[in-house]
């Protein structure tokens, strides 16, 4: 298996152990990064999370299949910018706004994300 196969599968594994552990909290949290060898279909992944008791998400991009997937789950999304946009988004208004119009707006709007 290789290492960011087994990052992911122990990712997973530690959220569904904390959320064991954490009996009494009101939400719990993971974060989902989608570089991986074998990705998990993206239903599957929002699936297990429902499963489990997690009802926040942190994208580390703005994954169109995760986001679609996410839509009408209860799961509210929290959307990383990339650390290669990081500097042009920061400098130019335009591309901050036609970001956030192709990687948020459109996924609230068109699929029921809950991102905040």
């Amino acid at each position: 298996m290789g290492f960011q196969r087994f990052s992911t599968c122990f990712l997973l594994a530690l959220c569904i152990l904390s959320q064991s552990l954490a009996k009494g909290t009101l939400g719990f949290a993971c974060n989902w990064g989608t570089i991986t060898s074998h990705p998990l279909p993206a239903q599957i992944m929002v699936k297990l999370m429902r499963d489990n008791g997690i009802n926040k998400v942190k994208l580390f991009e703005a994954d169109p299949m995760a986001l679609k997937a996410l839509g009408n789950s209860g799961i509210q999304v929290m959307v990383g910018i990339p650390n290669d946009l990081l500097d042009s988004l920061a400098t130019n208004v335009n591309a901050a706004i036609a970001w956030v119009d192709q990687n948020v707006s459109a996924f609230i709007s068109k699929n029921g994300v809950d991102i905040r």
